[in-house]
């Protein structure tokens, strides 16, 4: 099976440039998105060892504006296990990429800090947002950009929402719709949010907002493992301020998820 998950990543890999034409992206107003939630940094298949280069070499591939980072560890020894240093994952990405980069810690883990990141071409501003957690469990956080593409300010949010109580990722959720409510530009955010279509947290969402995976008819798996798959990892957009252009989902084994493509064309 590892054999044969390899071959398949590894022909996905050679098929990118036709799945994703570069030609997308030399147009102003278009722009790309990729949500990966990156297992902190290490080989789901091959425990204790880096998935940072493949990761790395796959974001080059595709060649994404922005790019949002989930469970990414910042100096902590668990990353030390794995680098043989405390490593910042978020600021080895941006090197391999040649990305700017943030961060947003939603929580001290490890003598370092976990949490969500974004990948970036050139912001403006950026921020951390915190999220409630009502019900307990793990901190969790927002990472906000604001960017400019063709003359005009877009607002960008990563994050990853609770995994343990639903009531926690209701609340997550609507304290993200609160704070993009206020923004008077427009917005896009996605992010590993831990729950299906068919969850009560998917119906929260107003008519402004637009699934770019339902939009596009696509509800491949973006999270598999031994126990549960379906899809949990999201691109939300608003209708009236982006067309999209293209939803994928590459089937790749660098994490237990995987990775999740938009393009846009800016209104």
């Amino acid at each position: 099976m590892k054999n044969f998950l390899q071959v398949i990543s590894f022909i996905t890999l050679l098929s990118l440039p036709l799945l994703t034409p570069f030609s997308l992206s030399a147009q102003e107003n278009i722009m790309k998105i990729l949500s990966y939630n990156i297992y902190h940094g290490e080989d789901p298949l091959n425990p204790g060892d880096s998935n940072l280069d493949s990761i790395a070499d796959f974001i080059n591939q595709l060649g994404p504006d922005l790019v949002l980072l989930q469970e990414v560890d910042s100096m902590t020894t668990r990353s030390a296990s794995i680098y043989g240093v405390k490593t910042d994952l978020l600021e080895l990405l941006a090197l391999k990429t040649g990305m700017k980069s943030y961060f947003a810690k939603a929580m001290d883990y490890a003598e370092g800090g976990y949490g969500e990141g974004i990948l970036f071409k050139k912001g403006i501003s950026s921020e951390s947002i915190i999220l409630p957690t009502p019900a307990g469990g793990e901190p969790r956080a927002m990472a906000w950009v604001e960017i400019e593409i063709a003359g005009k300010q877009i607002g960008v949010g990563g994050t990853h929402l609770c995994h343990q109580f639903e009531g926690n990722r209701a609340a997550q959720v609507n304290a993200i719709l609160e704070f993009t409510s206020k923004k008077e530009i427009p917005v896009i955010w996605g992010g590993d949010l831990n729950f299906k279509p068919s969850d009560p947290e998917y119906s929260q969402f107003p008519s402004k907002w637009s699934d770019a995976a339902r939009l596009s008819n696509n509800n491949s798996p973006t999270y598999s493992s031994s126990n549960d798959s379906g899809r949990i990892d999201y691109i939300w957009f608003e209708s009236d301020q982006f067309e999209l252009v293209e939803y994928q989902v590459f089937q790749v084994n660098y994490s237990d998820h995987f990775p999740v493509l938009a393009t846009f064309k800016i209104k």
